[in-house]
């Protein structure tokens, strides 16, 4: 889950630097893109993109990136446009600091905070949805010691649900 969320939000915050440091068009594509993704339930959309790439663990978790990575675009595009128009940046700039420069030194320092706040935040939802497509048959295959795979092979003895209550 850690990797799963690390990747995400990696790439979530790539779009959402591009998208609020460029504004305009490029901003307003990539967004509708976030936006798409954002309109369908995530375990809809998992379940959707893990059934078309098919079964395994390597297909749960690149669908749990595809539903994850919005988030950050989101949040990362925010920041990058309330911390841009600052007056540290505004300086910068007009000191004659190239844009990657300024990218580095003055606003991803103050979008690191929010996007790990995120990310801790988000392990717990990606190690659910995980375990939700394993138990679904959608993940990680009963071989494989997984939470959800587990508890779908335990389903079979849920009849006799009163001898646990003794």
């Amino acid at each position: 889950a850690v990797v799963l969320v690390a990747v995400a939000a990696r790439i979530g915050s790539v779009i959402g630097v591009v998208a609020g440091y460029f504004r305009g068009a490029v901003d307003g594509v990539l967004m509708r893109g976030a936006d798409l993704v954002f309109a369908f339930p995530p375990i809809i959309l998992a379940m959707v993109v893990a059934a078309v790439l098919g079964r395994g663990l390597t297909n749960a978790a690149l669908a749990i990136v595809v539903v994850a990575w919005p988030s950050y675009s989101r949040v990362v595009r925010g920041l990058v446009l309330s911390v841009g128009d600052s007056e540290y940046v505004q300086s910068a700039r007009l000191l004659g600091a190239s844009s990657s420069k300024t990218l580095r030194r003055d606003i991803l320092p103050n979008v690191a905070g929010p996007v790990f706040v995120l990310a801790t935040l988000d392990i717990a939802t990606a190690i659910l949805l995980l375990s939700g497509l394993s138990f679904l048959g959608l993940g990680a295959q009963p071989p494989t010691a997984e939470w959800g795979s587990m508890v779908a092979e335990g389903t079979q003895y849920f009849q006799w649900w009163w001898i646990g209550t003794f």
